[in-house]
């Protein structure tokens, strides 16, 4: 099998070593009375300190310099390389160990966080129970097809923009996107319930720009704001939404209307005015877009995720911005792990599974339950769970502002709520409403689904299934 290409990294090194043979060996030659297999003896003598003969050219007397820094480099590389390894199966005898590949800053940065759970995989495959790879994604899934065999039990986290979590097979195989996870971040330290009650469950988000970043931030923004039933919840989105619109060829069932503009943003300084959110996700060209926009705009804040790391310091002055440095701040290994919400997303499945063969979760193993799913019911539990949060802020609103309400109704409203998650997660996925031809409740090939209508209209053993899941994410009474 293919083996992943050296990183440039190794190749200097490579280079290094072989420097004194790369000049030493032509400046030989180009004396013209001696072999070449004289010319590659003096060469290697020099590596050895062992070349005591006067140079007969420049090319010559810089390899003999060259040597003993090639030399000692080589030392200092092996002793290195065995410290590591040793350091590497120890820390994998340990257990819960971690082995990182990627680019050196950022390899160094989660390395960090890792502590003595830690490894640095360089150029080679090390034993390790979780991989994370951040080189550019074709490196890292060749990566992975080489040596997923060796690692038969251990999860591999992949950095890979172009593929979908709902494509991967393997439930081992976790890929990730910057973009996504800086879309998860966001709402989740944005939490927009109590202003959807003040505001009557009616708000508008504005998005100035869009690619990757945007179709992240809205299909979040989707599945996890849901505060009621009967919101209206409007995304202005100020960019080329046209692929998108074509993709989720389903979007428009959703209540929650997304409009895209073609007109640029300063034609509608009114709506800016009065949103809710706006949040600026353009990158190149950002601080002058952010110019035009303080002076244009007298919005107490905007949103800003943050081109360049640098641009906090001129910025951070600026109290009608908030910046949100989104390549930094997803550099973590909560975000690209997840295991909180992998658990929950699990549990939901468990109890699923249990309640649906009438026997006690006790009976089944979690994670073997989990590898028996297809990718696309996964993705599902694992929306269903990251939705737990926004209940969970929701229940506690509930709480506070009418402590008598009776707690059969808070769970009805939040599995109505779930419901409607639910619903949306299959429209952005392409999914209609209709009855299989063969039978049953789905049709996975033609993405017909006979549950995706109102909750009230559902039979009262799914509308069961939908409060059991709220009881598995949330503590109620």
């Amino acid at each position: 099998m293919k083996q992943p290409r050296i990183p440039l990294s190794a190749l200097g090194r490579l280079i290094l070593l072989a420097a004194p043979l790369i000049v030493g060996i032509p400046g030989f030659l180009l004396d013209g009375n001696i072999l070449f297999s004289d010319a590659l003896f003096h060469c290697v003598s020099m590596y050895m300190l062992n070349y005591q003969d006067s140079p007969p050219n420049f090319y010559v007397e810089l390899a003999r310099w060259a040597a003993p820094l090639a030399t000692a480099s080589g030392v200092f590389m092996a002793v290195s390389a065995v410290r590591n390894r040793l350091r590497g199966r120890v820390r994998y005898l340990l257990g819960n160990s971690v082995a990182v590949y990627g680019p050196e800053p950022e390899q160094r940065e989660l390395l960090a966080q890792l502590g003595r759970r830690g490894i640095c995989g360089g150029e080679r495959f090390v034993r390790a129970h979780r991989y994370i790879l951040l080189h550019d994604e074709k490196w890292n899934l060749e990566f992975y097809h080489c040596h997923r065999a060796e690692a038969e039990r251990s999860a591999f986290y992949l950095k890979c923009p172009s593929l979908s979590a709902q494509s991967v097979a393997d439930p081992m195989l976790h890929v990730f996107c910057p973009e996504e996870l800086a879309a998860c971040l966001f709402w989740r330290t944005r939490p927009m319930y109590e202003t959807s009650v003040s505001c009557g469950h009616r708000m508008r988000f504005v998005f100035l720009g869009f690619g990757r970043l945007g179709e992240e931030l809205l299909t979040r923004a989707l599945l996890n704001n849901i505060f009621d039933p009967g919101q209206c919840i409007e995304y202005h989105i100020f960019g080329d939404g046209r692929a998108f619109c074509g993709v989720h060829t389903q979007l428009s069932s959703i209540s929650d209307p997304v409009v895209f503009h073609r007109e640029p943003w300063y034609d509608q300084l009114d709506l800016l005015e009065e949103a809710q959110l706006v949040i600026v996700l353009t990158q190149e060209g950002q601080l002058s877009l952010l110019k035009d926009l303080l002076l244009a705009t007298r919005r107490a804040w905007t949103d800003v995720f943050a081109a360049d790391s640098s641009y906090e310091a001129p910025l951070a002055g600026q109290q009608r911005l908030r910046l949100f440095a989104w390549k930094r701040d997803t550099q973590s290994l909560d975000n690209i792990f997840h295991d909180s919400l992998f658990e929950q997303a699990q549990e939901l499945n468990l109890r699923y599974t249990a309640a649906a063969a009438g026997r006690s979760p006790e009976a089944y193993s979690r994670e073997e339950e989990w590898r028996k799913l297809d990718a696309f019911t996964r993705c599902s539990n694992i929306s269903a769970a990251d939705f737990g949060q926004v209940c969970r802020e929701i229940l506690s609103g509930m709480r506070r502002r009418n402590p008598g309400q009776p707690e059969s109704e808070r769970l009805e409203l939040l599995a109505r709520l779930e419901h409607i998650r639910w619903c949306r997660f299959h429209y952005l996925n392409n999914w209609t409403f209709g009855y299989p031809e063969q039978g049953g409740r789905k049709d996975s090939m033609r993405r017909v689904h006979s549950d995706l209508r109102p909750y009230d209209s559902l039979p009262e053993e799914e509308r069961e299934k939908d409060r059991e899941g709220v009881r598995t994410l949330l503590p109620l009474g």
